[in-house]
């Protein structure tokens, strides 16, 4: 019997939407399975996360086509000046797409799958709905569907004996303060001595990027607000809160006086709150830390009219990635630029936060290979997210949303060139197939700094790890 469905794809996140418009755009018959319509968009969406990394070309306007794939069909149509997203147009134009696509949604969790030789059958939802597919892909946040065919992941940088993961933002929205009065209270703050012997105390020598304001984003490279902010909550403790680390801020300008900050970099590394935050959103603490820092922002610098909007959701950057990909990106494969089945690339810096390792400051080239989301003990399953087949050095440049939607947009051609198994699909063809519904995805300027980071990177003892 034909299955009802030729591709499934579980997920609200954007990566999970977006493979979904792509399998349609080629004529797969494709259902999309989401947590909530509410939470459409993932951590763009629901966790607020406004400021948009994209990537070595974030300098110019998004568009469609011409290299920016899906990702930047969906961010031109929703407005995007540069970076700054707002949530709600964001959540409206992927209901558009996947409409104009002609891909079936439905709301519900996967519970239970059907495997037979070696290949996924059906799946069914905690409503009890049963679906029959050719291929399915999982494109949540954290591996919710892989992790019901018994999936093995990582969490953090635990592979290489460091208890340590990307840390967990919340997404505060600012009202009532002006972009122009972020800048003038940093660059006073800046000049604060003792926020800067604190700085001197804290890093040492290590570089910040600058202050800067452009059409839609602050940039806050030097630390002292979040040392001043540090500060304050120390002199006003939450009981049971997660320690904060300061850094600076990325910050997306979305009305004369609404902001969104990416920054409050809260230390969480227990697995299950880890796994916890990102599927249902912020807890007790989180919120207290909402309202902590609106004290902070009126009492302390001054913005007597500041108001903190906390969204539900959570920018967790790192719960868990998957072991067994079919071929798993490592940091070494981006410094060398090795591309044989790659069906796009992207560019971005690496983020080590919270992380002492030596900085690399330009943009690195990382292919986008088929193998990173392919399953490889059921390969007619394939991932895009967060939770999709990186090393722990390499998810620090490939968790960044658009990976996951180039990953997510190759699996969703896929579905229309193989048979049985992603593993049938052949790069090439991958890529063609993407090119003909408006998907490609290259940065050609990216790779200069690849190589020249090579030696830097080898220097570092645990980059060494990864690089032997």
């Amino acid at each position: 019997m034909t299955p009802a469905w030729d591709c499934i794809v579980t997920g609200s996140e954007t990566e999970a939407c977006l493979a979904a418009v792509a399998a349609a755009r080629v004529g797969s018959r494709t259902l999309l399975i989401v947590e909530s319509r509410d939470r459409l968009g993932g951590v763009l969406t629901w966790g607020g996360l406004a400021y948009v990394d994209r990537d070595s070309r974030h300098v110019v306007p998004p568009v469609v086509g011409g290299g920016d794939g899906l990702f930047g069909e969906f961010l031109a149509r929703a407005g995007v000046a540069l970076v700054a997203l707002d949530p709600h147009r964001g959540r409206s134009v992927l209901e558009d797409m996947l409409h104009e696509a002609g891909v079936t949604v439905v709301v519900g969790r996967p519970a239970r799958v059907s495997v037979e030789g070696g290949r996924l059958r059906s799946l069914t939802l905690d409503t009890g709905e049963m679906f029959e597919a050719r291929f399915a892909i999982d494109g949540s946040a954290d591996g919710d569907l892989l992790e019901r065919l018994g999936a093995t992941f990582e969490t953090g940088f635990r592979a290489h004996g460091l208890d340590r993961v990307l840390g967990t933002s919340p997404m505060p929205r600012l009202h009532g303060v002006t972009p122009s009065a972020i800048v003038e209270t940093c660059r006073r703050l800046a000049d604060d001595a003792d926020l800067e012997a604190l700085r001197r105390d804290q890093f040492g020598d290590r570089p910040f990027l600058g202050l800067e304001q452009g059409e839609d984003w602050v940039l806050v490279g030097p630390p002292h607000l979040g040392l001043a902010y540090r500060r304050f909550r120390e002199a006003h403790p939450i009981p049971g809160s997660d320690p904060l680390e300061a850094d600076g801020f990325n910050i997306a300008v979305l009305g004369p006086e609404l902001t969104s900050w990416n920054g409050l970099l809260l230390d969480i590394r227990e697995p299950g709150r880890l796994l916890n935050l990102s599927r249902e959103g912020a807890d007790a603490l989180v919120d207290a830390e909402g309202a902590c820092f609106e004290q902070f922002l009126r009492e302390e610098i001054g913005w007597t009219e500041a108001r903190v909007e906390m969204p539900r959701g959570l920018y967790v950057r790192q719960t868990r990635h998957l072991v067994q990909a079919t071929r798993r990106l490592t940091f070494a494969d981006i410094l060398s630029g090795a591309r044989e089945d790659a069906v796009g690339t992207f560019s971005y810096y690496p983020d080590f936060r919270g992380l002492h390792l030596v900085p690399v400051h330009r943009p690195l080239l990382s292919p986008v290979p088929l193998g990173a989301g392919i399953f490889a003990p059921v390969p007619n399953v394939g991932i895009a997210g967060r939770a999709a087949g990186y090393t722990p050095f390499a998810h620090s440049l490939a968790r960044l949303v658009q990976f996951g939607c180039i990953l997510g947009s190759a699996l969703g051609v896929a579905t229309s060139l193989a048979h049985e198994s992603f593993e049938e699909a052949v790069p090439e063809q991958v890529r063609a197939g993407m090119a003909r519904i408006g998907a490609a995805a290259d940065d050609p300027d990216g790779a200069a700094g690849n190589r020249q980071a090579l030696e830097t990177c080898q220097g570092d003892p645990f980059l060494a790890l990864e690089l032997a």
